[in-house]
């Protein structure tokens, strides 16, 4: 045998010795501080040994082995959190028969970045040539009836075709994915490479790193879920990163450590809201705030608008709101409870009852799942309530070839976000609402029509497979915007002593935002 035998076997033989424990790994399988490699003067960074120290105890415990390891990093720039994955994914290749799929946002910075970082650490693994080869866009054991199933590849995801990032199973080794540039993977992708995880007897990863910028992302909700271990890395905190290029960065957000860049290129935090996000967090704030001190007596001459987003399948929700001058209220969020039987009957008793409660001049209902409930009102003769198709053409000008917006889900959202800048106020029959609601306003993220350059955003269905969720509450509210009412109802004005000259009724929400509400009452009032 010769001597570079008797090395490749003790190298095996440590390998085999410490196949869990990666804090050991690191140094058996990368020359760290060794004489002559470009790692000589190099060590791991306590972050990435703290990180190796968890996976180590989780994988070295039988009860927990195969169990699906889900590890989710979001930092400042300059982490090196590619360079963690790449050894992490090397180590297992090492020590267990390993299949892994690498993808990225996307297909250029997977080709451009992700890539070229893992085969500057497959090139510094020791014996590497001795048992893998590396080729375009995977890596493989030499060996060839091993090589489908011991390898590492990379992959790109298609929206339209979701299932081609599915079907990664290895039964008996291990199965890995790694979510590159994650923030901007779509929920819809994070839900089918799920799928991986469900055998039993195999280890399985999931590792998710990037710089998180979107607030509302797959990635950012994945930070917070007790699935996840979850770390926030402050690159202020790193000892490899210059203090002086930090100190740049804050003069150019003002001096401001809030500020959304400093937010996302320091502190490894999202933006308050999404950069191209239609609807601010910062307007939404300052609106739910304004409800404290709020006199809805002021609004009291002004017409009263319904918004109605119905939902009937995929569990989304129906959300009825309703406006007075710059006033907006949350009325009414549920399911349909269809194994009760319960149809768009129900949401067309609810709006009855507000319709009569409030004295509405105009009820603006989503067409999507809308017709039924129109069908409902025009039988009534209730003229005054209408259909909103989302992708129709705008109605802020008599001809919409003069609007701005591309059509009026455009133009709606637009407007709530004007009036939220405006001084507008909202508020919700439920205080618990405010937060889902607060979040979901600002899902929807803002363009331009390629060739007309009118402002487009972007549809609900989008929304979800980005996001996971629909965004019906914040849809429910832009109806409101749906088309410009400037005069009451003969039978709603407010007589002298403030009451409608027809219903009698008062005001919905007075001065202490208490609503007089009878809960499912009145659910069986119009059938």
């Amino acid at each position: 045998m010769t001597k570079e035998q008797e090395e490749i076997k003790l190298f095996q033989q440590l390998i085999d010795e410490n196949r869990y424990d990666f804090c050991k790994l690191v140094y058996i399988i990368f020359p760290f501080g060794e004489k002559d490699t470009d790692l000589e003067d190099f060590s791991p960074y306590d972050w990435q040994m703290e990180e190796w120290r968890k996976l180590s105890i989780h994988l070295s415990n039988p009860e927990t082995r195969y169990q699906t390891y889900r590890l989710i990093i979001s930092s400042g720039n300059g982490a090196a959190k590619t360079a963690f994955g790449a050894m992490t994914m090397i180590m297992l290749l090492y020590t267990q028969r390993l299949k892994a799929r690498i993808t990225a946002n996307t297909d250029p910075q997977m080709k451009q970045i992700i890539w070229p970082e893992y085969d500057i650490w497959f090139r510094r693994a020791r014996y590497v040539d001795q048992f893998f080869e590396k080729f375009g866009t995977s890596i493989k054991a030499k060996n060839m009836k091993l090589a489908e199933s011991w390898r590492i590849d990379t992959v790109t995801w298609s929206e339209q075709s979701p299932a081609s990032i599915s079907g990664l199973h290895n039964k008996g080794g291990a199965a890995a994915y790694i979510f590159e540039e994650a923030p901007g993977i779509p929920a819809v992708i994070w839900q089918y490479a799920s799928g991986a995880f469900t055998e039993t007897g195999t280890i399985k990863l999931h590792m998710a790193f990037g710089n998180s910028d979107d607030p509302e992302s797959k990635f950012e909700q994945n930070m917070g879920s007790p699935l996840w271990n979850s770390r926030r890395i402050d690159t202020r905190e790193l000892k490899h990163i210059d203090p002086e290029q930090v100190k740049a960065w804050l003069i150019e957000a003002g001096g401001d450590e809030d500020n959304d860049d400093f937010r996302v290129r320091v502190r490894g935090l999202p933006r308050k809201s999404a950069k191209d996000s239609i609807i601010k967090i910062e307007s939404v704030n300052a609106a739910f705030a304004r409800r404290k001190t709020f006199d809805v007596d002021s609004v009291s001459n002004f017409p009263v608008i319904l918004g109605c987003d119905p939902a009937w399948t995929g569990g989304d929700e129906t959300t009825i709101w309703y406006r007075q001058g710059h006033y907006h209220c949350l009325l009414e969020r549920f399911k349909l409870r269809k194994e009760l039987g319960e149809t768009h009957q129900v949401t067309y008793n609810k709006l009855c009852y507000w319709e009569r409660k409030l004295g509405a001049d105009w009820v603006n209902i989503d067409q999507g799942e809308g017709t039924a409930i129109y069908t409902l009102a025009m039988n009534a003769h209730k003229y005054h309530w209408n259909l909103v198709a989302f992708n129709s053409n705008p109605t802020d000008k008599p001809d919409p070839k003069e609007s701005e917006f591309a059509n009026i889900r455009a133009m709606m959202y637009y407007h709530f976000q004007k009036a939220m800048i405006h001084g507008g106020v909202l508020d919700a029959k439920d205080e618990s609402w405010i937060e889902d609601t607060s979040k979901q306003l600002c899902w929807t993220k803002g363009t331009r029509h390629k060739t007309t350059y009118k402002k487009l955003c972007e549809s609900k269905l989008d929304i979800k497979e980005r996001v996971g969720s629909s965004p019906d509450l914040a849809d429910g509210a832009v109806l409101l915007y749906a088309h410009e009412v400037v005069d009451r109802l003969p039978e709603n004005e407010l007589g002298e002593d403030g009451e409608f000259n027809v219903l009698g009724s008062q005001p919905l929400v007075m001065k202490s935002h208490s609503v007089d509400y009878d809960g499912d009452s009145h659910d069986n009032l119009y059938r």
